[in-house]
């Protein structure tokens, strides 16, 4: 029993360590991206694919290493006196044009690589823009519900002190208890929602949530923008990385058509060699020790490998790559399109609530109160107002941050990034 009591007060130690060792920082936009492209670890891992480029350069710009070789003789003939010797040979393999070749598809697959990586900052910065939205709205909304649920709990206390002995045994205070209920079950699920929600914008930032959490500033980004749909799809086709890459890959599909075509160059080899030719006695054909000096080349007669297959190879990716940009030119048209639409819709329903509908849904609340302490309506329907201004004021907030969202999506469409 002991033990049992010792391990659970352990857990419990544990438990309010850990909770009492988060620390909770409330970041900016702008200090969030920048933590964001700064720790992230997957964009950490996408960089060193820049590495990886500059390496591959520096392996394509390197000579083919020159070769040595040593041989030895002897006639095995002792008797005869036949004679010993040995000789020592260097040559080099000479690929011409291969290197330049080499070094340029290397380098415009560099430029292809950092495209790449552009693109893929892109993607990440407005994934992480979203969440952090996201979780300024959740807390938006649980402030809503809070309030609302405190309004019940007053409505109860001061339905308790006004009726006396009747409390317990009203209806409407029985329905008031019920509604109290579902209201406190829906505010823990929006505070798990926008716990989890801080979680992953932490985890965006490459720290681990064990000790520390960031949380978004209470600010919402400004969204009153207008845009022309003809100029931003332009600039879009001008500035999307995806588009940049894409053309990128164009060009390194040419330089390996290049690099094909300079494999139909042969490589031949250059061959210097000295050689030691010990004296020979032998009685009938003697001769005197002597040194031999040789120089040579050798090369392959091109008669069937023309390498046709790897230009014919190199030919059709780069088809294929003017197709997969052709094909991305439609895609970003469409995303922008999509995007912008989107955008103006947003607009059109954050100006509904503007136009008078939560000061109406929010008196509509207040009259259906003052009726019912003057005990002319029930508590339902006191409730159900709650309910409808609850509901406006959620689809209001929503509203605004949708418009916010939309923003992000249409810019990050449009490849720029003036979020404010």
């Amino acid at each position: 029993m002991k033990k049992r009591v010792l391990s659970l007060l352990t857990i419990i130690l544990i438990s309010f360590t850990y909770v009492q060792a988060q620390t909770y920082i409330q970041l900016s936009l702008d200090q969030y991206l920048e933590k964001v492209r700064v720790g992230n670890l997957e964009y950490a891992a996408q960089r060193l694919n820049i590495e990886i480029s500059d390496a591959q350069i520096i392996s394509a710009s390197v000579f083919n290493n020159p070769s040595i070789g040593f041989s030895y003789y002897n006639d095995e003939l002792n008797s005869m006196q036949m004679g010993h010797g040995g000789s020592a040979e260097i040559s080099q393999t000479i690929s011409p044009g291969r290197r330049r070749a080499a070094m340029n598809l290397a380098k415009s697959e560099k430029d292809l690589t950092q495209a790449v990586l552009v693109d893929y900052f892109r993607l990440l910065r407005q994934e992480a823009t979203l969440t952090w939205l996201e979780a300024i709205k959740a807390r938006q909304l649980y402030k809503i519900k809070k309030e609302s649920y405190d309004d019940q709990i007053k409505l109860m206390v001061s339905d308790s002190l006004s009726r006396g002995s009747e409390f317990l045994n009203d209806l409407d205070i029985l329905q008031n208890r019920v509604e109290t209920g579902i209201l406190r079950s829906e505010l823990i699920d929006m505070e798990r929602e926008y716990e989890d929600l801080c979680v992953t914008i932490t985890n965006f930032c490459g720290i681990s949530n064990y000790d520390t959490v960031y949380i978004p500033e209470k600010r919402n980004i400004w969204n009153d923008k207008s845009f022309i749909l003809t100029e931003i799809v332009e600039v879009a086709l001008n500035n999307r990385a995806d588009i940049l890459a894409l053309k990128k890959e164009i060009d390194v599909s040419k330089y390996a058509i290049k690099a094909a075509k300079v494999e139909r160059t042969p490589e031949f080899d250059i061959f210097f060699g000295y050689g030691v030719n010990a004296e020979a006695r032998n009685i009938d054909a003697p001769s005197p020790q002597f040194n031999g000096f040789e120089v040579g080349i050798s090369f392959p007669i091109p008669l069937f490998d023309r390498n046709k297959g790897g230009i014919k190879e190199a030919q059709v990716q780069k088809r294929q790559a003017e197709l997969r940009y052709m094909e991305a030119e439609m895609q970003v048209k469409s995303e922008v399109v999509t995007a912008y639409n989107n955008y103006i819709t947003s607009d059109k329903k954050r100006n509904l609530f503007r136009a008078g509908l939560v000061k109406n849904a929010k008196d509509a609340l207040d009259q259906k109160r003052e009726e019912y302490f003057n005990g002319q309506i029930h508590l339902i329907e006191v409730l159900d107002a709650q309910r409808s201004y609850d509901d406006v004021l959620a689809s209001f907030y929503s509203a605004i941050y949708e418009k916010s969202e939309t923003l992000v999506r249409l810019e990050s469409a449009i490849g720029i990034w003036e979020i404010e």
